[in-house]
């Protein structure tokens, strides 16, 4: 019985979930034409987290400058998501942006 209550927590501790925690969505203006699909892209950046200490604490910033760095010229429509991973003892911050570029 005491085996299978250590196996129990091992497992339960072992759980790993992920969640959204908001998605954001910005059309632009309405002189967009269908026809003038620019570029699409991605973006991901994520920032981790173990036992409460933060690495890559700039990773939003760093997923904007990438944004502006590949689409100098605007976007036309935006994507953001916001996610965490949580695992034992650790979670990740991930931050995505699809975009399509002018």
């Amino acid at each position: 019985m005491k085996k299978l209550f250590v196996l129990l927590n091992v497992v339960m501790l072992s759980a790993c979930t992920s969640s959204v925690h908001m998605s954001q969505v910005d059309v632009g203006n309405n002189a967009y034409n269908e026809n003038d699909i620019g570029k699409i892209i991605e973006i991901e950046k994520s920032q981790k987290n173990i036992l409460g200490f933060v690495y890559n604490t700039n990773y939003v910033d760093q997923a904007y400058k990438n944004l502006l760095r590949q689409c100098p010229n605007g976007t036309s429509m935006i994507n953001v998501e916001y996610l965490t991973n949580h695992g034992f003892l650790s979670w990740t911050d991930k931050i995505r942006i699809k975009a399509i570029c002018r």
